[in-house]
């Protein structure tokens, strides 16, 4: 049975109230609620701090630095928030990735989000203080210009005003965070020496990108260097003024949009522009190893007289770890990523990736609700060893000692902070022991071996600049167990690898301009070294000079990860064409000794001399946290319907701060006359609990008024009904891509007579087990690569009158072959069966099903189907110009698919007995074409158009057809659509097995 319009509001809120035959086990990924937090609430004068106990001190350091930001914006802003900010905040990423407060997954480069509803900012920490200051800040941004935007609208009673665009929120955020980072200005100045900048009027091109947030900062920036900072609040102060958001720019700036725009990319010219007289872009330096995709992480590996490297690159959606011979294009997938709960994200851009001399290779990949150290033996291809540690919850960039038994990394801890650690890795008893070599607040990472395996370099920002997010290089020394400074200054000095000698060490830095060169600091000078010197005491200004650190690239964009081979030469990841490739730079150590010093740099030691402002916890600003509820939104809607009339209602959601518990009430009217608007009300009322890894979702509901009831002779009739019941489901996540779940439906129901339909009276009960596993990986219109697949058994009965009892078992499978980057062959295979006593209808037809045929038109006990679909690009972008203004259309995608398929098992009866029951008679189908747009970046439309074909022919003289689809087929042989001259007796005269005309489908949705 099916209920109207509202039935798309019940499947969204509360798919488990609907009649038990329809129950359904979705696709999609899952959010796994790993950890069991005792969340606690640090009140300040401006904020609740919402933290766990492990991460103690993270929580006061986020509390001051929230407080010094406050008195900072609110200067900015000329505007003061109402009501104290809820800021809720994790020690990982990981963990961060397991909130409630938004339904959605958050990827891995996501570091923090607000939240508008309910005004929450949400941010995790990665160990570094600086990055944590400026993610709090970025938010806090949000949070005073959503508060003054929404005043000023509230105030001027514009409230439909839809406000500023993501592009403009976004870049603000980015631009009073802080001064622009070397990354936003790698992108920036990338996109202008490649001539690929956007005008203002076609950011959306690149709408919730990275390069959308930077671009909108760049053009910000230039709007406060050429018109002033206070046109920022301008622009704000004027958002009622215009629903065109060009508008309230024109009438702030008092310039034109197109003429901001040009005035723009000449003065980002202006300013980029200069540095090619000096410098090169990476491919004029340097030769390409990897062309396709991005690229990052080199891991050098010399054996059996060749040489290989191993690194991470997505290429496909999916980011794996390939290997590669150097001096062939050719390269294979060693670990296939981003599929399987083992290797759910390689961290693209934070962890390094090492290979020792016995063909070992070291990676970390995040692991259900931890990071996993795996060693992988390249010649067996499989995994040896895999560590992981409870206290640790972040592990990063490994690095092999050279004997091959130790391995130096970076490691996360449950409070936040990020030290350096070493492990032993052996088939002994001592295998996995781990030591911590640093124990501090500061974050210190990517750390190198040095090829004596005395000590160990790494980067931190434990530094005089390091309050700004400044990184220099130190060296651990594990003979003394003591710590040198071997670079000093405001820079990011990141990466750093030794060369096989142990004379240079190469690493990546912004130490002059804006661009991040490798640059080389000498080590070793013939039996000398620089620590053997510094113990000796020698003067510290005249070894700067020695051992100054020497320029080895000049660069316009951005250079990162350099590796060393055997030969001298170095590889590196480059930034060049808004893409990211390994590039070989050969003889790089004799460049190095002829490379130009930089003697500004003088050893400072160890000070340690920076900390972060901090709200110390104590018992009269702390207090456990007690679930405290608000609304989160209420929405009205209201349908009209040719048969049914109109009707109305409203659903609303309410949730605790956290998110874990949440309140959903979808109430309507189905009245058609005066009399019913009394009785015919409905509502659905659930609970969801999401608070632990097992989530639960229960509640009540009751439907009554006009159903459509498609019989077992396939007519629609209309139907008067009242049901009412509750349910509860149960859902157990295994992993990311995997879980199992259990549904039990209670319902009450009674139908009235009419017409000729005799009355039902019943209590139906029925409890549903099914499993899901997805690792799909999807394109613009639905998925391209992976697999999904879904089973389900279920139990129906009628434990009143013992109407029905039958048994279900669905069985959905679906597989992508990758044919190119944007193009895939899929296929399912949908089986549903319902048998028993008095089995409820499937019914089979319709765009997601059986293309061509009238939806939900052929009913059956059973069915079953499959779907062969040829997925291609068809057009990336259609843009139309209109007197009145432009449309786009992105993403058009275009489909090639043959169906197969049939329905069967349909039955009549008259009270309990059973007169003629529907045979399978052979399949019938359906090829074509058709095309897919995807519009606002969730809408999927469909459209399809082809021909439908009986593979076996009916016989219709002697055998009833279910009344839709015999009047399906009657219909088409009055046109020229039809299977074409046949009737209820035709024994096959005049047999088409091929519809005579051509079919002509739309639908919405993305592809199955």
């Amino acid at each position: 049975m099916r209920l109207k319009q509202w039935i798309v509001i019940l499947f969204l809120l509360a798919p488990s109230t609907l009649p038990a035959q329809y129950y359904y086990n979705y696709f999609g990924t899952n959010k796994v609620n790993y950890t069991d937090f005792s969340w606690k609430i640090l009140e300040t004068e401006h904020f609740e701090i919402y933290y766990y106990p492990e991460m103690l001190e993270l929580a006061e350091r986020a509390a001051g630095m929230a407080e010094e930001q406050y008195l900072e914006l609110q200067n900015r802003f000329n505007h003061s928030l109402v009501h104290k900010v809820p800021m809720i905040i994790f020690s990982s990423h990981i963990y961060f990735q397991q909130t409630n407060v938004t339904p959605f997954e958050i990827p891995e480069g996501v570091g923090g989000f607000f939240e508008f509803f309910k005004g929450r900012v949400v941010l995790p920490s990665d160990g570094s203080s600086s990055h944590f200051r400026r993610v709090l800040r970025h938010e806090l941004v949000h949070v005073f210009m959503d508060s003054k935007v929404n005043r000023i609208i509230s105030n001027h009673r514009k409230l439909n005003n839809p406000g500023p665009p993501l592009w403009f929120t976004e870049g603000l955020a980015e631009l009073w965070s802080g001064e622009p980072d070397h990354q936003a200005e790698m992108v920036i100045r990338d996109a202008a020496f490649n001539s690929t900048i956007l005008p203002v009027e076609e950011f959306y091109k690149v709408q919730g990108t990275y390069y959308m947030y930077k671009l909108g900062e760049n053009f910000l920036h230039f709007v406060e260097e050429r018109y002033g900072r206070e046109k920022i609040l301008l622009i704000m102060e004027n958002i009622w003024k215009s629903d065109t958001f060009e508008k309230v720019i024109e009438m702030s700036l008092g310039k034109k949009y197109a003429s901001l725009s040009e005035e723009w990319i000449y003065w980002v010219k202006k300013k980029y522009f200069p540095a090619l007289e000096d410098n090169d872009v990476p491919s004029a330096i340097s030769s390409v190893i990897t062309k396709e995709g991005f690229n990052s992480k080199p891991a050098y590996y010399a054996h059996d007289g060749k040489e290989e490297i191993f690194y991470v690159a997505n290429r496909d959606g999916y980011t794996n770890i390939y290997r590669q011979e150097l001096g062939s294009s050719h390269s294979e997938v060693v670990i296939a990523g981003e599929r399987s709960n083992d290797y759910e994200t390689f961290h693209f851009f934070k962890s390094r990736i090492d290979v020792n001399h016995h063909g070992e290779l070291a990676f970390v990949s995040k692991s259900g609700e931890k990071d996993v150290l795996y060693i992988y033996d390249v010649a067996k291809k499989e995994i040896t060893h895999k560590y992981m540690y409870k206290d640790l919850v972040g592990i990063a960039s490994p690095s092999w000692s050279p004997d091959g038994q130790s391995i130096a990394f970076s490691g996360l801890a449950v409070s936040g902070d990020d030290d350096l650690y070493t492990i032993k890795v052996s088939d002994d008893d001592d295998d996995g022991t781990i030591r911590k070599l640093t124990n501090d607040f500061y974050d210190d990472k990517d750390p190198a071996w040095s090829p004596d395996g005395k000590f160990i370099v790494f980067s931190s920002d434990r530094n005089n600049f390091g309050v700004n997010g400044s990184y220099n290089l130190y060296l651990y020394d594990l003979e003394m167990q003591s710590m040198y400074c071997l670079t000093t200054g405001d820079y990011h000095d990141e990466s750093p690898a030794w060369s096989p000698d142990g004379r240079w060490l190469a690493f990546s830095s912004n130490r002059v301009g804006t661009s991040t060169d490798i640059w080389v600091l000498p080590f070793k000078d013939g039996d000398r070294t620089l620590i053997s010197e510094l113990r000796e005491g020698k003067d510290e200004t005249l070894l700067a000079r020695k051992y100054a650190p020497r320029k080895l690239t000049h660069l316009t964009t951005a250079v990162f990860d350099p590796v060393w081979t055997n030969s001298g030469d170095l590889l590196f990841s480059a930034f060049e064409q808004f893409s990211f490739k390994i590039r070989q730079m050969p003889a790089a150590d004799q460049k190095s000794a002829l490379a130009d010093k930089d003697e500004r740099t003088l050893f400072q030691g160890l000070k340690y001399p920076w900390s972060t402002p901090k709200v110390p916890v104590t018992q009269a600003n702390t207090r456990p946290y007690i679930k405290k509820y608000g609304l989160d939104f209420v929405q009205g809607a209201f349908q009209a319907d040719p048969v049914f009339g109109s009707g109305g209602g409203a659903q609303i959601g309410i949730t605790d701060m956290l998110g874990n518990d949440q309140y959903y009430l979808v109430l309507y009217n189905t009245a058609t006359t005066s009399k019913e608007i009394l009785t015919d009300w409905n509502f659905v009322l659930t609970k969801v609990d999401l608070g632990q890894r097992t989530n639960f979702a229960y509640g009540i509901f009751r439907f009554r008024g006009d159903f459509y009831e498609i019989a077992d002779d396939g007519e629609v009739d209309i139907v008067n009904e009242n049901r009412y019941g509750g349910f509860l489901q149960v859902t157990y996540p295994l992993s990311k891509f995997e879980r199992i779940e259990t549904n039990l439906n209670f319902s009450r129901f009674k139908r009235e007579p009419r017409f000729a339909l005799l009355g039902v009276d019943g209590v139906l009960v029925s409890n549903f087990t099914g499993y899901t596993f997805d690792n799909s990986l999807w394109g613009p219109t639905g998925p391209l690569d992976g697999t999904r697949a879904a089973f389900t058994l279920g139990y129906t009965t009628d434990v009143y009158q013992s109407q029905q009892n039958y048994y279900t078992a669905i069985f959905d499978y679906r597989k992508y072959f990758r044919l190119t980057t944007r193009s895939a062959y899929a296929v399912r295979a949908l089986v549903e069966w319902n048998d028993g006593r008095n089995p409820q209808n499937f019914l089979l037809g319709g765009s997601y099903d059986l293309r061509g045929y009238p939806r939900w038109n052929m009913p059956g006990t059973r069915f079953f189907v499959v779907n062969n679909e040829l997925r291609f690009p068809f057009v990336d972008a259609v843009n139309l110009r209109l007197p009145f203004g432009g449309l786009g259309f992105r993403s058009i995608r275009g489909a090639a698919f043959l169906d197969v398929g049939s329905a069967w098992g349909s039955q009549e009866t008259v009270g309990n007995e059973i007169l003629r029951k529907q045979k399978f008679d052979g399949l019938i189908g359906s090829v074509g074409t058709g095309f897919r747009v995807n519009l606002l970046g969730f809408l999927v439309l469909r459209f399809d158009f082809g021909k439908m074909f009986d593979a076996r022919g009916y016989e219709f003289a002697g055998i009833k057809l279910p009344g839709n689809r015999k009047r399906f087929i009657d219909t088409r042989l009055a046109g020229n659509e039809g299977f074409g001259g046949l009737s209820d007796d035709s024994r096959n005269t005049d047999y088409r097995r091929w519809s005579r005309g051509i079919f002509f489908q739309f639908w919405f949705g993305a592809d199955f």
